[in-house]
């Protein structure tokens, strides 16, 4: 059973906002990993050639980088939590567009706009506001090793992620489930997370904002 005193020092430290700051990004790349190893499967089983998928990823990453650029780089004048939010909407949506439509060119509208991760890893403005955040809510003697286990728990989301993702997949198509129906049934439980995310993102932290 965890305790308190299992809890390595350093995060004990955590005010409930860092701790916030910990379980959204545990959840937005657990969805990610989860996404990454059926994204070019389900892609190509909507009907879209390699080269369209190709394309289709090729757009969704330039539009992850303009978007992050724009919404990190006004952040601090809007404010951290309004961007988190914001960026957080773009990444539903784009899951919602993506489990609900094979049109190619709606593809790349949600693909460019929003914010999903073809790779698992890390896209959108979440990383550095949510760094320049926890940096406020640790002290310095500890921040270190705080933004080492933050980057593990990143990392562990991801790998668990890929592995539900893989799993419900292998099990849905034992059934009687076509391919593209069990892609988009991890899509769909993928998007559980992001609302999650959202929801989190919306509560107000004290010195995120």
């Amino acid at each position: 059973m965890l305790t308190i005193g299992s809890i390595p020092s350093a995060l004990r430290t955590l005010t409930r906002d860092g701790w916030l700051l910990f379980l959204t990004r545990f959840v937005r790349l657990f969805a990610y990993g989860s996404l990454s190893v059926v994204l070019v499967f389900y892609l190509i089983s909507l009907g879209l050639s390699e080269s369209q998928t190709g394309l289709l990823l090729t757009l969704t990453l330039v539009g992850d980088t303009v978007v992050s650029l724009y919404l990190t780089t006004r952040a601090d004048r809007i404010g951290r939590r309004r961007m988190l939010i914001v960026g957080a909407i773009l990444m539903a949506a784009a899951g919602i567009s993506f489990a609900c439509t094979s049109n190619f060119f709606l593809l790349i509208l949600a693909g460019t706009i929003g914010v999903i991760s073809p790779s698992g890893n890390e896209v959108g403005p979440f990383l550095s506001i949510e760094q320049a955040a926890l940096s406020h809510v640790v002290p310095g003697r500890v921040r270190t090793e705080v933004f080492a286990w933050y980057t593990l728990a990143g990392s562990l989301a991801t790998a668990i992620g890929a592995l539900c993702g893989g799993a419900v997949t292998h099990a849905l198509q034992k059934t009687v489930l076509r391919p593209v129906a069990s892609y988009r049934a991890v899509v769909l439980l993928a998007f559980r997370p992001l609302r999650k995310s959202l929801r989190l993102e919306k509560k107000p932290p004290s010195r995120v904002s």
